[in-house]
């Protein structure tokens, strides 16, 4: 919900945003900071993605890829899969603008507007997870992203809370500040 409600302030009023999650999705291994980065940059750029009036569809779901369902993507492996996707009703892109996007610093919108970082952010987060990123898009009829990560196996160890991690040494001592500046000196 808190997801949610976030999206929902980052995109205009006069765009629908549309939540589907699979309520037991499967674990994966990926930091959950830098997946909501994911999410985040890809609502966004598609909500950038729609003129006046559209519609941002998130859906979560658990998939079994196997080979025929690989042969479209064979970069993909069989496996067990939390896929994540966004939809757009947005302009959509062409070929040669898809074959660039997770490229840095390249970017479609005006040079206030965007700085090209986005969807190269998101690909190296999702192939630091071990997943795989897909684009569906035409001229027109919006785009669809398809995250793919794979089916975290074995036993997770959480993450130290920061509230049990070692304080930070602490010392004693005299620090000598030097400067010529009277504002910085204070």
């Amino acid at each position: 919900k808190d997801m949610d409600h976030m999206l929902r302030r980052l995109i205009r009023e006069d765009i629908e945003l549309t939540m589907h999650t699979d309520q037991e999705l499967w674990l994966v291994r990926a930091d959950p900071a830098q997946m909501e980065q994911v999410i985040i940059n890809l609502v966004v750029n598609a909500s950038d993605a729609i003129a006046s009036g559209g519609r941002v569809t998130i859906d979560t779901k658990n998939v079994y890829l196997d080979e025929t369902a690989i042969r479209q993507d064979p970069s993909l492996t069989p496996g067990h899969y939390v896929v994540l996707s966004v939809s757009d009703t947005g302009i959509g892109m062409d070929a040669d603008t898809r074959a660039r996007i997770f490229e840095p610093f390249f970017t479609t919108k005006e040079l206030t507007k965007g700085t090209g970082l986005g969807l190269a952010t998101v690909y190296g987060i999702v192939r630091q997870s071990g997943g795989h990123i897909s684009v569906y898009s035409e001229p027109g009829h919006g785009s669809t992203f398809k995250i793919y990560l794979p089916r975290a196996e074995g036993k997770l160890e959480p993450v130290a809370a920061l509230d049990k991690l070692e304080p930070p040494p602490k010392g004693s001592g005299t620090v000598l500040l030097v400067e010529d500046d009277a504002a910085v000196r204070g």
